[in-house]
């Protein structure tokens, strides 16, 4: 499954016009998909809009009356602004099919004389609410319907990137959408309006990717691509890590990155930090192995690690700076970078430019935008992908459905829920990463898994709990991974 946003949706349609299709056919496609699901009614109104979403009304109703259906089209506006394939398959409906609808006659129309009304009036490309006559036709039928309403791709009102309802939107009792799935339907509240989900792909060579779209992974990933543990493996095998972490100001989050990396399967996780972490390292997770940072790393202190995670209450002072422009530039082993390494590094961001090997940040969105030196994006999506392929990085963009990208594969994380809005998460997913890292998966196999694993742990200990805190999170977690291989049953 994909998702996309208006923008990547957009980009989607126009790679398809640019390798072959004709906008006619992808209408037929479209209008293919969509039959199977309204065949199980007899009398329809089509209401039509300007636009392709239109088109498809059109193209649909055509077929529906191929098999014997009644079906009545409902337009409105000014039938010279409409687009190519709109204007093509209204040229098909018989003349007497149609009906204007203006203010003269909107309240002569009963709309319950139909099982089925299909909505076709705007598909993802609505920035608005609904106005004019389509804003009273809305109306007409909120008030006054009782039958089944089905939105073609997404109900008109409805923002396709944020699932924000604007005044006067559908409401459909389902909702067939087309090629991917609209960024706005991860919010929960939009399935007042969408009504029952159902995804469709059109019958055209496969170029998600290629077009940009995200693929929206989950457990079926997470079950392939988990390994389970040898029955001869020994600590060595799973990886030796390095946590350049913490400070006296900041002693949780070294504790919380350090025992994630434990628990997600490292073999060794030796935690570079300061002084006062590393008296309280052994009391709290004693497997650990605490070195105190030097003021200034040399190339051999990195040497024999497999993975590398410099940030997790670090802090901002001057000997901070100098550690993360040390590790950048003196370490050459897969590095994750977290917290207020970020911070450092969007001031620095000529060592990012610099690095040939696998690196992994993992900004909230306020980190992000500090990273790329903005205040807003009108298409984080978008935004995410350009940033990981200019610099040649792996991208988590933690947030709900956290986005992960190296610029030319992009996923979406279907775990993860809002309990886990608290303190220390981040730190602990950034240790879930560095230890798989380390263990030897590919780096973006790392990023999606760890994302993963850090959801689907919180979303079990939520079954059972109002907030997840980052020490529960952290202990659920071989119990998730044994899930996923499995070891163990539900």
């Amino acid at each position: 499954m994909y998702i996309g946003t208006q923008d990547l949706l957009k980009q989607y349609d126009a790679y398809l016009l640019e390798h072959g299709y004709q906008i006619e056919e992808l209408v037929n496609l479209a209008s293919d998909a969509l039959l199977n699901h309204f065949t199980k009614y007899n009398r329809f109104a089509i209401l039509i809009g300007p636009g392709n979403n239109g088109a498809d009304g059109y193209s649909l109703g055509l077929k529906l009356e191929k098999l014997g259906k009644h079906v009545i089209y409902y337009y409105s506006g000014d039938i010279g602004k409409v687009s190519q394939a709109n204007r093509y398959y209204r040229d098909q409906c018989k003349e007497n099919h149609l009906i204007y609808v203006d203010e003269d006659n909107i309240n002569t129309i009963n709309w319950n004389d139909y099982d089925c009304i299909v909505d076709g009036l705007f598909g993802f490309g609505l920035n608005s609410a609904p106005r004019g006559m389509y804003k009273i036709i809305i109306e007409s039928i909120m008030n006054n319907y009782n039958g089944t309403i089905g939105a073609i791709d997404i109900p008109t009102g409805l923002d396709c990137n944020t699932g924000k309802a604007y005044d006067g939107a559908l409401k459909a009792d389902f909702t067939v959408t087309l090629t991917a799935l609209k960024q706005g339907f991860l919010d929960p509240r939009s399935l007042e309006y969408t009504g029952k989900v159902i995804l469709e792909t059109l019958a055209v060579k496969d170029c998600f990717k290629e077009a940009g779209l995200f693929e929206y992974v989950g457990e079926d990933y997470a079950k392939e691509h988990l390994r389970k543990r040898v029955y001869n493996g020994y600590k060595n095998i799973y990886g030796v890590d390095g946590l350049i972490v913490g400070s006296d100001q900041y002693t949780g989050a070294p504790l919380l990155a350090t025992k994630a990396a434990y628990y997600t399967g490292a073999g060794i996780v030796k935690t570079i930090t300061s002084e006062k972490v590393t008296s309280l390292l052994p009391l709290y997770i004693p497997e650990a192995i605490p070195v105190l940072r030097p003021q200034i790393f040399r190339y051999d202190d990195f040497d024999g690690y497999d993975a590398l995670l410099v940030g997790c209450g670090l802090g901002l002072e001057e000997r901070a700076f100098r550690a993360v422009i040390d590790i950048m530039t003196a370490s050459i082993c897969p590095l994750v970078i977290d917290a207020d390494a970020l911070t450092i590094l969007s001031r620095n961001m000529h060592l990012l430019e610099k690095q040939d090997r696998s690196v992994i940040l993992t900004p909230h969105i306020g980190e992000f935008k500090r990273l790329c030196h903005v205040e807003d994006y009108p298409d984080l999506m978008i935004a995410a992908q350009s940033f990981a392929s200019q610099y040649h990085c792996i991208l988590v963009l933690k947030g709900p459905h956290t986005i992960v990208t190296d610029g030319k594969s992009s996923y979406r994380i279907a775990s993860g829920n809002k309990a886990m809005a608290v303190g220390g998460m981040g730190d602990t997913l950034a240790g879930i990463i560095t230890s798989l890292l380390g263990q030897g998966y590919e780096p973006l196999e790392a990023a999606i898994l760890g994302v993963y694993i850090h959801g689907r742990a919180g979303d079990e200990v939520a079954k059972h709990a109002y907030t997840v805190i980052p020490e529960k999170l952290i202990e659920e977690i071989p119990h998730t991974m044994a899930l996923l291989i499995g070891e163990i049953e539900k």
